[in-house]
């Protein structure tokens, strides 16, 4: 009789389960890396929407305010040649009086879910007025009440 045992080829039960428990720990890490990078790449098309009324903004200034207080109430949307709310791919964008004097902000926000982004996210850039020109200063807000700031995604 020919009692030589063939060489069994493939992996043991003990290394299958070391592969999937070193998978299950890589991907509890990458995971939530992952959907951040996902929001922060969402929020990137904010100040892209806004562009537009940003330029408009920047030109009625030039155009047509001489100080801090007609810069706020001039260059808003619908006043001119700054355009109405714009809605482009879920977001409306519009030029309203800032809180502070002197400032216009140019808001950004979620009208509807988008990815990760929620329903009411908000991209805020403040324009203020000086004799030197116009700065600009942006936030993220996670709410439509821009109460809860979110600058971690900020773009």
């Amino acid at each position: 009789m020919n009692n030589k045992r063939k060489n069994q080829k493939g992996f043991t039960l003990i290394e299958l389960m070391i592969v999937v428990a070193i998978i299950g720990i890589l991907s509890a890490f990458a995971v939530p890396a992952y959907q951040d990078y996902t929001k922060k790449a969402t929020l990137s098309e904010f100040p892209k929407a806004a562009a537009a009324v940003k330029m408009a903004v920047e030109l009625c200034a030039h155009e047509n305010a001489s100080d801090a207080a007609s810069f706020k109430t001039s260059c808003i949307s619908d006043n001119n040649g700054v355009p109405d709310v714009l809605t482009l791919n879920k977001m409306e964008i519009k030029a309203i009086g800032g809180s502070a004097s002197g400032a216009v902000d140019v808001r950004v926000k979620a009208s509807a879910a988008k990815g990760p982004i929620k329903t009411g996210e908000t991209y805020v850039m403040t324009a203020t007025y000086a004799a030197e020109g116009i700065t600009w200063e942006a936030k993220c807000y996670s709410d439509a009440g821009l109460t809860t700031a979110q600058d971690t995604y900020c773009p």
